[in-house]
């Protein structure tokens, strides 16, 4: 087997049982309790920090020894722009996956890498995190909306969509994605429409994308999807295509075609390998095994209260074999149901696809 493809074995055999054990605390408990999900953080991060020569060399800098480690907020979050510069996984460092998402960025920006050992893993962590916030793939219809995304083979965004949409029973997802071909999305639904379709239709479109759209319908034709179930949901922000709007502002444009307060979300990055959902309102709601903290702007070891706004911080215990724990380029603040707000972005950090929204206060 070539090198570069090559796995340690000791270091897949871990990968793989630390999935069973994940799967199983699902399997006995989908809303598994605090201490389960402590333990098992806990667990993944001193495996992080032994075969992570990225993660460990960073922990080391921080002067953190992994056996002192006792809470979750002790545990040391690698910023992901990491990602932009290094390979970030547990196996020897010649080895290179075949499956590689890249973030967008901005031109002349470097993109992160995140390379993906199972690409079968993020499937089903990507749909069981789908569906436990709204219902069952099989029973829904999928639409994509992602010009700038559709254009490059190695969107993390794009991959989920179509994994949805195979989920679905949609036989040729290619043909359910648009970038400007805006009739026949338009003609889609109209067929719906005629049809009579009672299912439920995911619109998931970067939000750019969705309001240049929305904002060319006619009152009229909106009309004429009254009687369609269509949910829209936004991600990936404006990524330099027109002014930074806040996200009521958005949404309250988007509900033209659903009411501005149940407009969807979704929160997710190409370092990740789990999303976070919105119903409506811009608040999310994380899957069991993904944990979203707030911490302080510039002191690593500082962690907000919950209303008070900070940098997010992602626990994503579906992420093994990289680091399921990050510091974002995110500001945002949490609340005490567990739920959180995605408020910005640093004035340093780079314009990319992570739900971009100006302040929204």
């Amino acid at each position: 087997m070539d090198a570069k493809n090559s796995i340690q074995p000791d270091a897949q055999a871990q990968v793989s049982g630390l999935r069973a054990e994940l799967k199983g605390l699902l399997r006995a408990n989908g809303e598994f309790g605090h201490s389960q999900r402590e333990a098992f953080a806990l667990k993944l991060f001193r495996f992080q920090a032994a075969y992570n020569d990225v993660y460990r060399r960073y922990v080391r800098l921080r002067g953190i020894d992994p056996k002192e480690v006792k809470t979750v907020k002790a545990i040391p979050f690698l910023p992901v722009e990491t990602f932009q510069n290094h390979a970030v996984h547990v196996f020897p460092s010649d080895w290179e996956s075949k499956i590689q998402f890249k973030s967008s960025g901005t031109t002349g920006s470097l993109p992160s890498i995140h390379q993906v050992d199972e690409v079968n893993w993020y499937n089903e962590m990507a749909l069981k995190g789908f569906e436990s916030m709204y219902e069952n793939a099989g029973e829904c219809q999928f639409l994509g909306l992602l010009p700038g995304y559709l254009e490059r083979n190695d969107s993390s965004l794009v991959h989920m969509v179509r994994s949805f949409m195979f989920a679905s029973g949609e036989a040729d997802p290619e043909s359910s994605f648009f970038m400007h071909n805006w009739p026949a999305l338009e003609a889609r639904l109209n067929q719906w429409a005629a049809d009579g379709f009672k299912g439920s239709i995911y619109l998931i479109g970067v939000t750019h994308a969705l309001l240049r759209w929305v904002g060319s319908l006619s009152a009229a034709t909106i009309e004429q999807w009254s009687g369609l179930n269509l949910h829209v949901v936004e991600t990936g922000g404006m990524k330099g295509n027109g002014p930074e709007l806040v996200r009521s502002e958005v949404h309250r444009l988007l509900g033209r075609l659903t009411s501005k307060d149940t407009v969807c979300s979704e929160y997710g990055m190409t370092e990740l390998l789990s999303q976070a959902w919105s119903k409506g309102r811009g608040i999310f709601t994380s899957p069991a095994w993904m944990q979203v903290l707030v911490g302080s702007m510039d002191d690593p070891g500082e962690w907000k209260e919950e209303g008070q706004q900070g940098r997010l911080h992602v626990i994503d215990l579906a992420n093994i074999a990289s680091c399921a724990f990050l510091a974002t380029g995110d500001v945002g603040r949490s609340h005490l149901d567990g739920t959180f707000e995605v408020l910005g972005r640093y004035d340093h950090a780079e314009v990319r696809g992570c739900n971009l929204m100006a302040f929204d206060l």
